[in-house]
């Protein structure tokens, strides 16, 4: 080393180097909480206060937006990011999105003269709800004449609050031709409204007990269903709802089920080509659909 200084300093300035080396990745893994994660859990639908008054992981909320909702009281909270079951460290952020105590307002959109599906989309698209559908006497089918709101007219521009239900009074045509009902199986609330009204056709809703959130269940029964059988415009559609979970438990189910029918129509195949192949002329095995189970 006294011979060779250079190689003294060398050798000293790695070893500073590692030093700073191992420092650094010994800082960043406190600082991280390297391997300290959390499974997140479900804040939808509880409090603002109390899920702020109760954290326990040391976590930093981030209110992002408010939203009207009739179905939950102000302050709760609808959705978070990240979300539920995803993995986070103490003191991260999570953003909130909660009910408001008083809706905003909207303008009225100008639908009059619109065809029945773009009005739909459009009151939809600025927080508006559709109520139900009149038809009256025109030479124009489907196109909107005008729009209500508890009996009373309202035009375009009108401030109205975020979420009311707007009435449409829409023309008939010069036919008596109907309309047809669509497949609103495994559609969401929203879904099921817009395929509905854009058919021409009234909804009549039904929730099961276990719906805690209106916006996400999903549709498992119709009435009437999906068929080529036509019926006058402004019918009513009856439409039952279910929890999202209960609807994909039962889903699985009747995949699982009709998996078995399969099985077993693949097998009298089998048998009956093995007996006769002229007895398959006659016989149709691709009748098994889900919509049918469903």
């Amino acid at each position: 080393m006294q011979k060779h200084p250079i190689v003294k300093h060398l050798l000293l300035m790695l070893a500073i180097s590692v030093a700073i080396v191992v420092l650094v990745f010994i800082f960043v893994k406190i600082y991280s909480r390297h391997g300290q994660e959390y499974a997140i859990e479900n804040y939808a639908g509880q409090l603002y206060s109390e899920v702020v008054a109760t954290n326990s992981l040391g976590l930093r909320f981030v209110l992002t937006d408010s939203v009207f909702s009739d179905e939950y009281a102000a302050g709760t909270i609808l959705s978070q990011d990240p979300p539920a079951g995803a993995t986070i460290k103490k003191g991260r952020k999570v953003y909130l999105t909660v009910s408001s105590s008083k809706p905003d307002d909207v303008l009225m959109p100008d639908v009059v003269d619109m065809s029945l599906r773009q009005a739909v989309s459009q009151l939809m698209s600025e927080g508006l709800s559709i109520g139900r559908l009149y038809f009256a006497e025109s030479q124009y089918r489907n196109a909107v004449q005008s729009a209500s709101v508890k009996g009373r007219k309202v035009i375009a521009g009108q401030k109205v609050t975020h979420g009311t239900v707007v009435d449409l009074t829409v023309g008939r045509g010069n036919n008596d031709v109907g309309t047809v009902v669509p497949v609103l199986i495994g559609k969401n609330r929203e879904g099921a409204q817009r395929a509905v009204f854009s058919s021409s056709l009234n909804i009549s809703e039904h929730f099961n007990s276990n719906v805690s959130n209106k916006a996400n269940a999903k549709v498992y029964k119709q009435d009437p269903v999906c068929s080529d059988e036509k019926y006058p415009l402004g019918a009513s559609v009856n439409v039952w709802y279910c929890d999202p979970g209960e609807f994909e438990r039962n889903r699985r189910a009747a995949d699982r089920e009709i998996d078995s029918l399969k099985r077993v129509a693949d097998s009298l195949r089998r048998a009956l080509e093995m007996e006769d192949e002229g007895l398959l002329d006659d016989i149709d095995f691709d009748f098994i659909d889900i919509d049918d189970i469903w």
